[in-house]
C-alpha cells in the first residue's frame, strides 16, 4: 500500500509540474505543512489545492493505533482580496490493537468534513503583526460514521505573523475549539519559526497544542521542509511527535500545494 501511495504521489507531482505556470506569477502562500494557519489569503478569483498523505502512530496504556490519512486535502478559493472560503476532507484508514486482548480492528472511510473561511484583518507594521481571522465548522453528518464527530463543532482562531528579517519569520495562532464529543471547549495554540534557506527551500520548527481546566495539556512539536517547484507549486515533507507524558504519538507527512492557473 505504501509503494502504491508513493507511486500515485509521484505521478501527481509530475503532471502538476508539467502544467505549472512560469515564475513570473506571484509566489504561492500555503497553510501546509505547518499546523499553524498563516494570515495570508489566496488571491481573489484563484483556486488552490493543498493535499498530502499523513501517517500517524499513537500508543497509550490501553492500545496502539496506526492511521493513514490519504488525500488529506484543503480546497481554498479567494472570493475577495480579504476573504477566502475553505473546505477540508480526507480518506482515512486506521488499525487499532488493544493491548490487553491483542485483538486488531480496522476501519476505513471518508474522514470528517470541515468548511470555513479566512478574513484578512491588517498588514504588518512595526511591532504589529500581520493578522487574519480563521473560522470553521466540522460537520456531524458528513463523512463515515466511524470518523464523524458526535456533534458538529466550531473552531475559531487568530493567525498572526512577524517577519523578523528577510529570511526569518515567526507565526502563531491563538484560538478556541471543541472536540465534537461534549460541550466543553478548550484553548488551542501554535508557534512556528520559519527560515528561508534559499529562493526555493524553506524550513520550519513548530510547537502546538491545547489545554483546558479538566484535562492534562496536550503539547506536540514538529518540523519540516518545503520546496518551491514553480511559483504556483510547492512540495513539502514534515514530521512531529507528542511530548505529553501519557501518550506516545508521532506522525510523518508529505504533500503539495498547487494554485491552479487562471
Amino acid at each position: 500500500m505504501r509503494k502504491t501511495l508513493i507511486y500515485i504521489l509521484g505521478l501527481t507531482i509530475c503532471s502538476l509540474t508539467s502544467v505549472a505556470q512560469n515564475d513570473s506569477i506571484p509566489q504561492i502562500n500555503t497553510d501546509r505543512p505547518t499546523q499553524s494557519a498563516a494570515p495570508y489569503l489566496v488571491p481573489k478569483g484563484s483556486f488552490q489545492i493543498e493535499s498530502g498523505i499523513i501517517y500517524t502512530n499513537r500508543e497509550d496504556q490501553s492500545d496502539i493505533m496506526e492511521m493513514w490519512s490519504i488525500g488529506n486535502t484543503m480546497l481554498r478559493y479567494g472570493v475577495y482580496d480579504n476573504f477566502e472560503v475553505r473546505l477540508v476532507g480526507s480518506f482515512e484508514n486506521s488499525k487499532t490493537q488493544v493491548k490487553s486482548t491483542e485483538i486488531d480492528s480496522s476501519y476505513s472511510g471518508i474522514g470528517p468534513v470541515t468548511a470555513g473561511f479566512k478574513v484578512f484583518v491588517v498588514e504588518e507594521k512595526g511591532i504589529r503583526p500581520e493578522i487574519a481571522i480563521v473560522a470553521s465548522i466540522t460537520f456531524r453528518h458528513l463523512g463515515s460514521e466511524y470518523y464523524s464527530p458526535t456533534y458538529s463543532y466550531p473552531i475559531g482562531l487568530l493567525a498572526l505573523n512577524h517577519n523578523i528579517s528577510k529570511r526569518l519569520s515567526f507565526g502563531y495562532n491563538i484560538g478556541f475549539a471543541y472536540s465534537g464529543e461534549n460541550a466543553d471547549g478548550f484553548f488551542i495554540y501554535t508557534g512556528v519559526l520559519g527560515y528561508k534557506i534559499s529562493n526555493r527551500f524553506w524550513s520550519f520548527a513548530e510547537v502546538y497544542g491545547d489545554f483546558d481546566n479538566g484535562n492534562f495539556p496536550n503539547h506536540k512539536v514538529d518540523a519540516g521542509l518545503t520546496y518551491l517547484v514553480r511559483n504556483n507549486l510547492q512540495l513539502d515533507v514534515s514530521g512531529g511527535f507528542g511530548i505529553t507524558n501519557d501518550v506516545n504519538k508521532y506522525f510523518l507527512s508529505t504533500g503539495l500545494a498547487w494554485r491552479i492557473p487562471r
